[in-house]
């Protein structure tokens, strides 16, 4: 991803937009392009702490500044309540990522490039500058700012000490430390706190504070020539470097960013080779050798459905289901402490698994039938299947954790309001913001597939409740059509006894999305041509049809308006993802129009988070990104479709 000049020559066009690395342990580096940090989830070095799953924000960021023909050019950007100063937006040239995130900075005939990575595995994040051109010998200083403190805060009352010893710059403060190692130069220690940093572009803000005074221990001097290199290491840990093993890293790091994307296929390849890369931010390997699945950044939650939605797309794009099956072992291992109950999430304070959404544990068999699909070998079935089971009986049996039955007609029914048991979670003053009860149609379709699943592998696996799983789902099937079709030609989204909710909604397109559908083709179709006509918009499916009195399809206003907008008439690109599929399926002499549902997330990919899609949209014009950034559900699905239903285009 290139950006010239004219993407970064004022301050709104650089900060709008932002990078994003990883270590691949949950330690990461995310700021904008021209290094003003917008967001207290920005920053240099970022590393979850050993007290919780919180990340930590080591250093925010460093201040540069170069000293050339007894003139000082100030290369750093900085936003403060009333100014951006200094403002070294201005010397920067141009901004790339291939594969690390390189900025040149141009003055005159000087140019100094600046490269940013994260070591694999590392709590390390490391800066390369090199003099490109130059008649002279210059002098750069460097000036690290620490934070110390989780995401969501701000640094207050923090007392910071520093120690410089064998050219260490060692910052102790709120019981951490931070160690700055440069391959050249010295260390002079100049205290200075930096106050009122503005972050405007904040959503997490957890003391409602958007400002932050920042504290630098002093400042790093060196000279450097044409033609030379001087790294800068900022760890969260003490480490014996030296220039040799920084430029092994660098080459090891390269290597690495490169693998992730040789699987981009020779169709939508640029679209895909980024969205991998944004994807490997999102999965954590684990200490045990497992791996899990953040939601997105800047949230950084872990979120069951959304990793089970998103790692099929992900395996798809590695082409190779063994971090996905990986990411299962670790839900699933979770799932047994909660006595089989899939749990939606894991509380990021004390890393306790949280039951509350029904459907959680079905969509983790959709996850695993997809994988298993992809590894084309069913015989590794048998380690899973007594779990599998009893993930499933958990269903049938009832679960009253979730407050859910499976009612006689073999429909799971929610047997309360809270809208905790499902994925339109909103809430606004105590009250759900989409009203949901009784028998959902997405669950009841999911639930449909998982009982074909299980009636399938029972015959692979000779086992006798093959005929148990395959007559509730001949249940399911009558059922289904009855309860949710509307004779205007789409599904009712949820049903409670006499009442219903007859409005069109997006959770109807997983009844035709998924590989198996309760629904005839004629109804399926209609379904598809419902949402096409009424949910369809450039980023996603909206979450109301936009004629509905209740439909608000911009994110703006109060803090509430904000929160009904999310499943009132936003649009979100996972289920653009389900649509295409469902679109595919029952439109196969259209499947060229299929490119023309991707193409538009081409121009969103050098906006926000570069190469990342985010969470929602407006679902109304100018259809603006909110929410994460970088979104693991709605990379996933996007990718999912390109190897899926777009891999023989």
């Amino acid at each position: 991803m290139y950006f010239g000049k004219a993407d970064v020559n004022t301050f709104e066009r650089g900060s709008s937009r932002e990078f994003l690395l990883s270590n691949g342990k949950g330690g990461y580096a995310f700021s904008t392009v021209i290094g003003a940090n917008t967001r207290n989830e920005h920053g240099l070095l970022v590393v979850s702490g050993e007290k919780s799953c919180v990340p930590t924000v080591y250093v925010s960021k460093v201040e540069e500044t170069l000293f050339a023909r007894n003139k000082k050019y100030q290369l750093s950007t900085n936003q403060y309540k009333d100014t951006v100063y200094p403002d070294g937006y201005r010397y920067i040239q141009e901004y790339e990522e291939d594969p690390l995130p390189t900025t040149l900075f141009v003055i005159y005939n000087i140019m100094l490039k600046k490269t940013v990575f994260m070591p694999k595995g590392l709590p390390c994040t490391v800066i390369k500058y090199e003099l490109l051109t130059s008649q002279d010998r210059l002098q750069l200083e460097i000036r690290p700012l620490c934070a110390h403190r989780e995401i969501g805060l701000t640094c207050d009352n923090v007392s910071f000490e520093a120690d410089i010893a064998k050219q260490v710059l060692s910052v102790s403060g709120n019981g951490c430390q931070s160690h700055i190692y440069a391959t050249r130069g010295e260390w002079t220690y100049k205290p200075l706190m930096f106050e009122n940093l503005m972050y405007t572009r904040s959503e997490s803000s957890i003391n409602g504070k958007n400002m932050e005074n920042l504290w630098s221990p002093g400042v790093l001097s060196f000279e450097i020539g044409e033609g030379e290199a001087v790294y800068v290491a900022i760890s969260s840990e003490p480490m014996q470097l030296d220039e040799s093993k920084l430029i092994n890293m660098e080459a090891e790091t390269i290597k690495w960013v490169k693998n992730k994307t040789k699987r981009a296929p020779t169709q939508n390849v640029l679209i895909a080779s980024e969205l991998i890369k944004s994807a490997s931010n999102c999965i954590k390997e684990l200490e045990d050798g497992g791996a899990t699945a953040i939601s997105g950044y800047p949230s950084l939650r872990e979120f069951s459905r959304d990793a089970f939605i998103s790692i099929p797309g992900l395996a798809k794009a590695y082409g190779d289901p063994i971090i996905g099956f990986k990411v299962l072992r670790t839900w699933l291992a979770r799932a047994k402490e909660c006595g089989y109950i899939m749990p939606s999430e894991m509380d990021g304070m004390n890393k306790k698994p949280k039951i509350a959404a029904a459907d959680c544990g079905l969509w983790f068999i959709y996850a695993f039938s997809k994988l298993m699909d992809q590894a084309g070998n069913i015989s590794a079935m048998e380690s899973w299947w007594d779990d599998l089971k009893r993930l499933v009986d958990k269903y049938i049996e009832g679960i009253p954790e979730l407050d859910l039955v499976c009612d006689n007609d073999g429909l799971l029914d929610i047997k309360t309001r809270n809208p905790e048991r499902h994925w339109m979670n909103g809430v606004v003053d105590s009250k759900p913001v989409v009203e949901r009860r009784g028998k959902l149609v997405e669950i009841n379709a999911l639930w449909y597939f998982v009982l074909r699943e299980m009636e399938r592998y029972c015959d692979f696996m000779e086992d006798e409740n093959a005929k148990k799983y395959g007559d509730l789902a001949d249940r399911v099937a009558e059922s289904f059509p009855s309860v949710f079709w509307k004779k205007e030609g789409y599904l009712k989204d949820w049903v409670d006894g006499n009442e219903s909710d007859d409005s069109i909604r997006c959770n109807q397109i997983l009844a035709v999305s998924l590989p198996i559908s309760p629904l005839d083709p004629e109804r399926g179709r209609s379904v598809v041509e419902t949402c096409w006509r009424e949910l369809y918009t450039t980023y996603g499916l909206r979450t109301l049809d936009p004629h509905d009195d209740k439909y608000k399809g911009r994110s703006e206003g109060r803090q509430d308006q904000k929160q009904k907008a999310r499943f009132r008439g936003m649009a979100w690109p996972w289920l653009l993802g389900q649509f295409i599929s469902a679109f595919v399926k029952f439109n196969p002499d259209k499947k060229n129009i299929v490119q023309y549902f991707i193409k538009p997330f081409r121009a969103h990919l050098r906006r926000g988070c570069i190469g990342g899609i985010a969470e929602n949209f407006d679902g109304s014009m100018p259809y603006l990104p909110h929410g994460d950034v970088v979104s693991i559900l709605s990379v996933g699905e996007i990718l999912r479709v390109i190897y899926e239903d777009l891999a023989d285009l």
